[in-house]
């Protein structure tokens, strides 16, 4: 039997991609992340992409990941970044911390961002800030939208991309 994490067998990992909307193309994400499997020497056992808001922490494709993490199927969960895992800092911190109870890695590949069960304290601190930057980024887009509908429905707003008389 091969001992997790062992250098004998190669580990195998999960690759998480969301994307926000239907028209977000996830090709380019597929493609780094698979590279990035490749480089640390990991198979992907499981490989999810879903479409959904990253303030719900009840995705299905997210679960799938977090239940082969906990049932010890994968060795390590690779992200594209830090806020296509997750927007709420409590959630993803959380879910984080459950990765590494279980003894699984979790690595945000283009912040190079490399969190290890038992890990250093530095790893720790740039995960708390950079889920605390995707949450606040969430915020500004929440805002954003909620201006731009009143300003719709007063009449007041145009966008740049619409066709015809205006």
């Amino acid at each position: 039997m091969v001992a997790r994490g062992s250098l004998i067998g190669r580990a195998k990992c999960a690759i998480y991609h969301r994307v926000s909307t239907r028209d977000q193309n996830p090709g380019l994400a597929r493609r780094e992340l698979r590279q990035a499997a490749r480089a640390r020497g990991l198979t992907v056992a499981l490989d999810v992409e879903e479409t959904g808001s990253g303030a719900w922490n009840n995705r299905p494709g997210l679960r799938r990941v977090m239940d082969a993490a906990r049932k010890g199927d994968v060795e390590a969960i690779l992200v594209w970044k830090l806020d296509r895992f997750g927007r709420l800092s409590l959630d993803v911190l959380s879910n984080i911390r459950t990765l590494t109870n279980s003894g699984v890695r979790f690595i945000a590949v283009t912040q190079g961002l490399d969190v290890q069960p038992h890990g250093d304290a530095m790893s720790q601190l740039i995960l708390t800030v950079l889920s605390g930057v995707a949450e606040f980024e969430h915020s500004l887009m929440s805002m954003t939208r909620r201006a731009v509908r009143s300003a719709r429905i007063a009449g007041l707003y145009r966008s740049r991309f619409r066709t015809g008389p205006q």
